[in-house]
């Protein structure tokens, strides 16, 4: 093992022993660099409601910079970007790469960012994440015609070793959870899919807790037979907790919003939303900070330790 990542490793360590003596430090920086997107997904309510957003819609190069140095000084070392479509994001001549290596030049462990694969994918980023919603008809319903075409051209043109896919279960998308991570498991450029579930708005296409029960049941088993599904055993079973937030250990992750506003914790705490939570990440950030060995060795090797 790398000299590198044994210093992670032991990075994390002390940061788990301070929490667990009342020194709670941000761990996870989340950045939404803008909320502009080239697609009008079903789910998303940014979109159309962009006038009613306090501008600016995106972040300056060297705010970004600033918060960054700011964050990694608190203890934050894993580094995401998000939107909107944070690889439309632009400052000039700067673009998400130059984002990403100066993420690396402060010192974050791991850089990632989310995106809906349609524009350009930069390689130079620790982890990437791709909105995979379902098989190709059902994937381009929820985000538009000639989406799931484009996003699997794009995946054949990028050679990364960890490239994973978040798919929300909503009610457009249900029956086709199976199909979806077999689809994963066939296509050789994802390396595994993150199950979640919507988070509303929108409550028409949420799922009521039975619904979510019978998707869990079907996860767990096809988990159990070896398909890439990257929850955590223990984390799919508590996503069936909608009311997480007394739960949620809000202090381990921070977010910086286009027009500089932060978050010590979920931008949805507090709110009805919040109610309904549908995030698998805030349940293996539980886990992890309860020292659970799953969560911490399976999380760990995908989201927190450098892989370029």
């Amino acid at each position: 093992m790398a000299l590198f990542t044994l210093g992670q490793m032991a990075y994390y360590a002390g940061w788990f022993l301070k929490s667990k003596v009342g020194v709670k430090r941000p761990l996870v920086l989340t950045m939404v660099v803008t909320y502009h997107c080239n697609l009008d997904c079903e789910h998303c309510l940014i979109h159309d409601n962009l006038e009613n957003i306090p501008k600016p819609h995106s972040i300056s190069y060297e705010d970004a910079v600033e918060e960054m140095r700011s964050f990694y000084e608190q203890g934050a070392r894993i580094l995401f970007f998000e939107g909107g479509e944070p690889t439309i994001w632009r400052d000039g001549d700067k673009n998400l790469s130059d984002l990403i290596r100066a993420g690396k030049q402060i010192g974050y462990y791991v850089t990632g960012y989310t995106t809906n694969g349609t524009n350009v994918m930069y390689d130079d980023s620790d982890v990437i994440s791709v909105s995979l919603d379902g098989p190709r008809e059902i994937h381009d319903k929820i985000r538009s015609p000639g989406v799931f075409d484009e996003l699997m051209k794009n995946l054949e043109s990028i050679e990364h070793p960890n490239i994973f896919a978040n798919m929300v279960v909503n009610r457009t998308n249900i029956e086709y959870v199976e199909e979806t991570v077999r689809l994963v498991a066939d296509g050789g450029k994802i390396q595994g899919i993150m199950l979640n579930f919507l988070t509303p708005p929108p409550s028409e296409i949420t799922l009521s807790l039975e619904e979510k029960k019978k998707v869990i049941e079907l996860a767990l088993d096809l988990k159990n037979k070896g398909l890439p599904i990257l929850n955590t055993t223990k984390a799919l079973e508590e996503m069936l907790i909608e009311d997480y937030e007394s739960l949620c250990p809000h202090w381990m992750s921070a977010f910086v919003m286009p027009n500089g506003t932060k978050f010590y914790g979920c931008p949805f705490v507090g709110t009805e939303s919040c109610k309904e939570c549908g995030f698998d990440a805030v349940r293996e950030y539980r886990l992890i900070t309860k020292g659970s060995y799953s969560a911490i060795t399976q999380m760990s090797k995908r989201f927190a330790l450098s892989k370029q």
